[in-house]
């Protein structure tokens, strides 16, 4: 598997967490006040978004030069906040997180997932 292959399959697991985090939302009422209160809808969040983070965390540093409107960094270390400072964890900006930033975020993979699908046809078609 070359890089943009290999870049390509994690932006299709990062659109499927945050996929996931709008099925949480939608199965637990896509409330604030369910979410802080409610462990359950709260680390099911947490952990999509943990994922996402490591699977950013696995992008080629080519990639992340190329397309660099995607916040990797923070992406990252909110990973590493998930996975190691669980207490640290605010409700509110998690709920932030995971209502608006996801959404872009799957947004902007998509358009870069379709961009390679179309640079993979053309290259196809010179054959």
């Amino acid at each position: 598997m070359d890089k943009t292959q290999k870049n390509a399959s994690i932006l299709k697991h990062i659109v499927r967490y945050c996929e996931e985090i709008k099925d949480a939302h939608n199965y637990f009422g896509n409330t604030y006040e369910e979410f802080q209160n409610n462990k359950h809808y709260f680390k099911s969040v947490a952990m999509s978004l943990l994922q996402i983070g490591e699977l950013a965390n696995h992008l080629s540093k080519e990639f992340q030069e190329k397309y660099k409107s995607i916040p990797y960094a923070g992406i990252i270390s909110l990973r590493n906040i998930v996975a190691h400072g669980y207490g640290e964890l605010k409700p509110e900006n998690m709920w932030k997180i995971s209502q608006i930033n996801t959404s872009i975020l799957q947004k902007q993979c998509q358009e870069i997932l379709e961009e390679i699908e179309n640079k993979n046809t053309r290259m196809e078609g010179q054959k």
